[in-house]
């Protein structure tokens, strides 16, 4: 049956109703469009699978993105509906899916490019049906056709009441494939969207949903487990009562269980997210031995301060660094509310002579990293480097070019200097938050430190700090060793990463490394 064919049967259907007639034409075109565009996809769908079955996942995957987007569960309801208010309905759209199906398995034998670059075909303008198909279903009543309820989903249970998160995280991947490979959906928004309405779907069908974890923060649950942790984040947008927020923001480093009603889900490229709603805090069940292989659901865990801090002078040793380098970027953007505010990258990149990278994102020094447990665990700050035309590049695990051209080279400022300089920092975040900090070093090898006007309240692991009734900031000792700024307090010693631009005075640098920031002479703006 030609489409015109189809179109004429659907107009004199509607135009049957007690409608206008420009209502009706214009119905029975959407309709029209909805059909023809479902009954080509699949058809191409089915001829290419046939003539290339090596590819077919990919195609499935493409094809989940797109009746994702175009709204095909609607569409089969709307068929079902729009086939009990039109009996002639169902047997004229079977005999046009008849027709297509040929007629494509024909074209496909003679030009197989809509198979080669399915993403491409779908993408074509007389595929895009989303619009036709809201309007479909918010105008059906209007033409006595009554759409049936959703089909529930047939949804495999949780395996426990409480579920560690990487179970949860592992049971949630299954649950998500069966509308679409997690490989397909890194490059189609559509399909992982589809991926997250449907693990939604599942976990709105248990009502709430309990999981165990670490508490990371004060609305954040992660599940720990030695060197890795759940690939899976649990966060709350909202407390049961002020007693269960109380609880979780006391209980940061232990194991409780957190019960939600879930609100939204978030895949990532590694991980993703689950929120709930109304969370109920309370103390961790007793562990045991997993019910499944959970493997899927673990990540490596970042290294905590105290991990990645080796001692002094237990990391990189300085014979095996060949530079050190500075790549900044300050770029001023706009908020969603229209505060202006600095989006501030600075990155610090040490690179060895065995040809190998490392970006150091730690407060306290390079060479007091506990190397072999970083390569373990922070493997996506290591990378191989060479040089083109005289410029470093770095190269990451899967190839990809850093370049340092624009990168400024550090040198640590000499053991025995004093500096008689004020270093200051100031950057304006989003929602136009103002953060100020500052250094007041004299030559009597003093320093102090304040903060967006006010005395600071920490620095570090915290002891640079007024006491009460004081006027000014403490003045404590400093001393410079390698790439160590070293404050002497009354607690002990702290150690933070301290550098210069190579080539400036280091009696006045112009600018200041301290803890991977840069700061500016005062004297010098």
């Amino acid at each position: 049956m030609p489409k015109a064919h189809l179109a004429s049967i659907l107009l004199a259907l509607c135009l049957s109703l007690p409608v206008w007639a420009d209502e009706a034409e214009d119905f029975a075109e959407r309709l029209s469009q909805a059909v023809t565009a479902h009954t080509l996809a699949h058809a191409y769908l089915d001829a290419c699978d046939a003539a290339y079955p090596e590819s077919r996942s990919v195609r499935r995957d493409v094809m989940a993105g797109w009746s994702h987007r175009s709204g095909l569960a609607d569409y089969e309801r709307l068929l079902s509906g729009a086939g009990d208010a039109f009996p002639d309905l169902t047997a004229g759209v079977e005999a046009y899916r008849a027709q297509t199906r040929e007629a494509v398995s024909e074209a496909i034998a003679a030009d197989a490019a809509p198979c080669q670059d399915f993403a491409a075909t779908l993408a074509e303008e007389r595929f895009d049906i989303a619009t036709a198909m809201r309007r479909l279903v918010r105008d059906a009543d209007d033409f006595g056709i009554a759409l049936p309820a959703p089909t529930p989903l047939a949804l495999p249970a949780l395996m426990e009441e409480a579920i560690p998160l990487a179970a949860l995280w592992t049971r949630a991947l299954e649950i998500m494939d069966a509308v679409g490979s997690k490989v397909g959906a890194e490059g189609n928004r559509d399909l992982r969207e589809a991926r997250e309405d449907y693990l939604l779907a599942w976990l709105e069908a248990h009502g709430t949903v309990q999981a165990i974890g670490r508490v990371i923060a004060e609305d954040e649950l992660r599940e720990w487990r030695g060197d890795q942790q759940s690939s899976l984040k649990l966060s709350c947008s909202g407390f049961a009562s002020a007693e269960d927020r109380a609880l979780m923001e006391t209980s940061i480093g232990q194991d409780m269980l957190v019960a939600g009603e879930p609100k939204w889900v978030l895949e990532q490229a590694v991980g993703g997210v689950i929120n709930l709603g109304n969370c109920q805090v309370a103390a961790a069940p007793a562990p045991s031995s997993p019910s499944l292989d959970d493997s899927a659901g673990l990540m490596l865990r970042p290294l905590e301060f105290d991990e990645a801090f080796a001692g002094p002078d237990q990391g990189i040793r300085l014979s095996e660094v060949d530079r050190v380098l500075y790549l900044a970027d300050f770029t001023n953007r706009l908020d969603g509310f229209g505060n202006g505010y600095t989006d501030r990258q600075e990155d610090i990149y040490v690179l060895l002579r065995d040809g190998t990278a490392y970006r150091h994102d730690w407060a306290f020094a390079f060479t007091d990293l506990d190397t072999e447990l970083s390569r373990y665990r922070e493997p996506q700050l290591w990378f191989s480097w060479t040089e083109h035309g005289g410029k470093p590049v770095l190269l990451d695990s899967g190839g990809r070019e850093i370049d340092l051209a624009d990168a400024q080279l550090l040198a640590p400022l000499p053991d025995d200097q004093r500096l008689d300089q004020t270093y200051y920092y100031l950057n304006v975040g989003t929602g136009g938050v103002r953060r100020d900090r500052e250094y007041a070093f004299a030559a009597d090898g003093t320093v102090s430190y304040a903060r967006s006007g006010l005395v600071a309240g920490n620095f570090g692991t915290s002891f640079i700090a007024v006491v009460p009734g004081e006027a000014a900031p403490s003045r404590l000792g400093y001393r410079f060793e390698d790439f160590t700024m070293i404050i002497d307090g009354p607690e002990g010693s702290e150690r933070h990463f301290a550098a210069m631009i190579a080539g400036d005075d280091p009696n006045a640098p112009d600018e200041l490394l301290i803890g991977g920031q840069v700061y500016w002479n005062r004297e010098g703006q």
